[in-house]
């Protein structure tokens, strides 16, 4: 996807973070935006800020874990643009401790959020991007964890390697049905969110302004999805982590 002017994108999870930043770099692009989040304020409070910077947004409040919810997220946007051509599906959330020990309930909030969000918005918004003359493009937002399981976060990990499944799984669909609407998966290592940042405690923005030691601030992850977007490159790896992706794959191959 290379044209982005005046079309219109919508993004999940992009109250703060790399939702926002990426939101900001399609408005940066002439897209309009739509910034959702489960929040009550910050949709609107992170798309006033886009607007003040002159960029055209508007916030929705959306649980991406309730397929009705998203239903209305897309008629929404098709009721204020009349289209919808980019699709970030970006909401997640994480929980940790040993994998037998954490609850059920921590399980369910993860897996709802991480891969039913992306499954819902996949099943809602695909068909609208296949309806385009023009095509479209599913960004789905996984992580580093989706091929480098990380100790103590076993929900994040399955809920993640999920994402990537239903990346591939989507852009082979796509291929064999001959359309010409583009997928995404990203696999971020860390970043200085209120997700990830190292030190476990959140930046009160969301968002640092200057990377630590391999941690990248959202606005480079931003632009580095959208050089995945306008390349309509499969896969982007943030943070170029192949070489522990290559050992992963080897310790498998080697046993």
């Amino acid at each position: 996807m290379r044209e982005f002017s005046d079309k219109v994108g919508v993004v999940t999870g992009a109250g703060r973070g790399i939702g926002l930043a990426f939101a900001r770099a399609l408005a940066q692009r002439g897209m309009r935006v739509v910034v959702s989040d489960v929040s009550a304020a910050e949709p609107e409070h992170a798309a006033e800020a886009l607007r003040g910077e002159g960029l055209e947004a508007v916030g929705f409040v959306c649980d991406v874990t309730d397929p009705g919810q998203v239903d209305q997220l897309a008629q929404t946007t098709l009721e204020r643009f009349g289209r919808v051509d980019l699709l970030c599906n970006n909401a997640g959330v994480v929980s940790g401790g040993p994998t037998w020990e954490i609850p059920l309930e921590n399980w369910n909030r993860v897996l709802g959020v991480n891969l039913w969000g992306a499954i819902h918005g996949v099943h809602t918004f695909v068909p609208l991007l296949l309806a385009n003359d023009t095509g479209g493009h599913v960004v789905n937002v996984a992580s580093v964890a989706a091929v480098i399981p990380v100790r103590g976060i076993a929900p994040y990990n399955v809920s993640k390697h999920g994402v990537l499944a239903l990346s591939e799984t989507l852009d082979a669909d796509l291929r064999a049905a001959g359309s010409s609407v583009g997928v995404t998966v990203v696999m971020p290592g860390r970043v200085a969110t209120s997700l990830g940042l190292p030190s476990g405690e959140p930046d009160p923005d969301g968002e640092t302004t200057e990377a630590e030691a391999g941690v990248l601030t959202p606005g480079q992850v931003a632009e580095r999805i959208m050089a995945a977007v306008e390349n309509e490159e499969l896969f982007c790896f943030t943070h170029g982590d192949l070489e522990y992706v290559e050992a992963r794959f080897g310790r498998i191959l080697g046993r």
